[in-house]
């Protein structure tokens, strides 16, 4: 039993060595790989620390450099302000040398809108239009003379000469020559009287007085007299002192049945109005006109089928809005950037680049030493020009927008470039703040890049200003605001002014319930 025991006992103890051995093997091997960690994690700390070393280094540093910024950042608003601030003394400099009269003997009479004719310096012409000469071309034979058949005169004269020939032998008869001639025939007042007898109903007894043909009820003056002296004064342009001198009336007489006149076509203010809101475009812009040594303002709103022209005491936001409302609509207000034309106006805006142009030569003038500001109008005012002389080019639709697109393309990346003078600033702002309002032309021919229909049609007013001085009363803003909006509305439609008063004042001598409009709905 003992040797079976011993034998077992032996193997067992084989066993264990042999476990022992591969324990002390793992054992070792599991102490050298730890020794490899240890290794490696100090060398991870150290690593660690230099990392953490540096990320304090960098945010210290940008620390610094954060305040630094915001230093920078400081001095830029500073200097940025200095710079509007100078920007804006030199300006209010230029207003007060102006105000006291200050000139060099080089400025022009009139600024920027002095005409060609006056101007102090006139470049000279260049070799091509030297070569343009006057009149029709070589070899243009003519149109003749323009005369009229024996139908369309209003007379024909047969005159039978006769006399001695300058020898003193006498003169024959020969073939019989046609002349043509227009003959003025000088207005003057015929005093008629109207003998009419009254009238009475065989029912109820009333006794009916007959209108007199072409005159209104108890008027002294026929409507054709009174139709002729309100379109000279409210759409010639001339006074109602001359009027009155012509014809040997009184002013009283004029005033008065210019106001009567004006409250019968009072209806057509408003149809007016609201053609103009239906409409597609409307032009707009207003000019002083003094009421009574007070001051105040002409308003003009209208386009090539509509004038409205608006008289009163104040340039609020009031009256733009009284005419074109506060509903949305489908149009297009083209006016300069005059802030009467508020937001609450809900139509498409575009802003007038003959005003924007002027701008820009005002501050090429302001500025001639800077370098900056005289690159940026030079290549700005060209394209204001091109823009504004495009839809004179007779384009189809589809090549009008191509062209319009270019030009529109070159001058926003002109006002997106980043200009350091403050004028350049200044005009890159107005396109930058407001594009909305700056590229309707480039969407649709019709709409203008520039305002000069309104300023053509105030052109009247202006002249009537200053031959007249303004208007005396209240009255008188609201009777003259009737008379050429209708009458200038009437020329539009191809009428006379002067038909078109008499025929209205017509049919209401004969049915005071007429309905007049119809005669400017139907034209």
């Amino acid at each position: 039993m003992r040797p079976h025991w011993s034998d077992k006992l032996k193997k067992r103890i084989e066993e264990l060595e042999r476990k022992c051995l591969v324990l002390g093997s793992a054992a070792r091997e599991a102490n050298e790989e730890s020794e490899h960690f240890r290794s490696a994690f100090w060398t991870e700390q150290q690593r660690r620390l230099e990392a953490e070393k540096k990320v304090n280094e960098l945010t210290l540093e940008k620390v610094c450099l954060e305040r630094e910024n915001k230093q920078l950042q400081g001095e830029f608003v500073d200097q940025r302000k200095l710079q509007d601030s100078l920007y804006r003394s030199n300006k209010k400099v230029r207003k007060l040398e102006k105000q006291l009269n200050k000139r060099s003997g080089k400025e022009e009479p009139y600024g920027l809108n002095t005409p060609s004719s006056k101007r102090i310096y006139k470049p000279n012409s260049n070799e091509n239009n030297r070569l343009k000469k006057g009149g029709a071309k070589c070899g243009h034979v003519g149109h003749g003379r323009r005369s009229f058949t024996d139908t369309e005169a209003d007379q024909v004269i047969h005159l039978h000469p006769s006399g001695m020939c300058e020898c003193g032998g006498s003169l024959a008869v020969g073939k019989k020559v046609r002349h043509s001639v227009y003959k003025y025939i000088p207005a003057k007042l015929e005093k008629r009287v109207y003998y009419k007898n009254e009238l009475t109903c065989s029912d109820c007894h009333r006794t009916i007085l007959p209108g007199t043909p072409g005159v209104m009820p108890n008027y002294l003056y026929g409507n054709d007299m009174i139709a002729h002296i309100l379109s000279e004064i409210f759409y010639h342009g001339q006074t109602m002192g001359k009027m009155a001198k012509r014809f040997k009336i009184g002013i009283g007489a004029i005033c008065g049945f210019a106001h009567r006149t004006a409250n019968l076509l009072k209806p057509f203010i408003e149809l007016i109005i609201n053609f103009l809101r239906k409409s597609k475009l409307i032009h707009a812009d207003e000019t002083p006109w003094n009421c009574d040594g007070k001051k105040g303002y002409a308003w003009f709103f209208g386009n090539k089928h509509y004038r409205l022209f608006i008289f009163r005491q104040t340039r609020s936001a009031e009256v733009p809005i009284a005419v074109i409302g506060r509903e949305k609509l489908p149009l297009v207000l083209v006016t300069d950037r005059y802030g009467g034309y508020t937001k609450d106006l809900k139509v498409s805006r575009q802003y007038c680049y003959a005003h924007l142009l002027r701008d820009v030569i005002a501050e090429m003038n302001d500025f001639p030493e800077e370098e900056e500001v005289q690159k940026f109008g030079s290549d700005l005012s060209p394209l204001l020009k091109q823009a504004m002389q495009l839809r004179s080019k007779n384009f189809s639709k589809q090549k009008y927008i191509q062209e319009a697109e270019k030009l529109k393309s070159k001058i926003i990346d002109m006002c997106n470039e980043s200009g350091h003078h403050p004028a350049v600033q200044h005009l890159q702002n107005i396109f930058r703040e407001n594009r909305e309002k700056m590229y309707q032309w480039a969407d649709d021919p019709d709409i203008p890049a520039e305002n000069n229909f309104a300023e053509r049609e105030h052109r009247p007013v202006v002249i009537n200003r200053k031959i007249s001085f303004g208007s005396q009363s209240d009255r008188g803003l609201a009777t003259r605001e009737v008379l050429m909006s209708v009458m200038h509305t009437a020329a539009t439609k191809g009428l006379s002014p002067e038909s078109f008063i008499k025929n209205v004042l017509d049919m209401i001598a004969i049915d005071k319930n007429a309905d007049v409009a119809m005669l400017l709905k139907n034209a």
